[in-house]
């Protein structure tokens, strides 16, 4: 019997990442008080699914993460999100401070019909989430256990990224690999 079941597309992530040098935590309160505005907004789009903000305070480039998974690639140039968010959406009391932004559009892998679009990178509170990027064509491939994540859209500032959620998923450096583990700042939250 063939599956006829409709096919649902692989797993997409819009991932922001950025540094928000702070000197008090006042100004990393307020920062925080911010971004949780910020993704507010984001969750009213259609198609944004759900948000989760991370913090890495070994990446010292870009040590804060926003991950939202989409409901596909197409919901960064539909018209409810061209209209209200973006790099210029952000209050620019906070975009003057925000450095070493990159946003990447990832997917997934493809999945057979019936199977749910992977991979969940929903982290639990105290539980971790490591990501290897490749940062050029001959970096090493990833290592089994990442999951691929082919980067198909915005600013393309790696090659390709690895991620696998829970402890003790750091392997040893290669050369043209940035490896970071990162930890949740608040819970998953859903969109409406």
């Amino acid at each position: 019997m063939t599956d006829t079941s409709p096919s649902i597309g692989p797993a997409t992530y819009y991932m922001v990442e950025m540094d928000y040098p702070h000197e008090t935590a006042a100004e990393r309160d307020a920062f925080d008080a911010f971004y949780q505005r910020h993704i507010d907004m984001l969750l009213t789009i259609p198609g944004f699914m759900t948000a989760q903000r991370f913090h890495c305070p070994e990446a010292t480039k870009a040590p804060f993460l926003a991950l939202y998974r989409l409901a596909g690639p197409e919901v960064m140039t539909g018209e409810a999100y061209t209209s209200k968010a973006g790099r210029m959406s952000v209050d620019p009391d906070f975009r003057v401070n925000m450095t070493n932004w990159d946003r990447n559009l990832a997917q997934g892998p493809a999945v057979a019909p019936g199977q749910p679009p992977e991979p969940d990178l929903t982290v639990e509170m105290g539980g971790a989430m490591t990501l290897i990027d490749r940062l050029t064509n001959s970096a090493p491939p990833l290592p089994a256990v990442f999951t691929p994540l082919e980067i198909v859209g915005l600013d393309c500032s790696v090659v390709q990224r690895g991620a696998v959620t829970g402890e003790g998923g750091e392997p040893a450096a290669a050369d043209g690999w940035e490896i970071r583990v990162w930890r949740p700042i608040h819970p998953v939250r859903l969109g409406g």
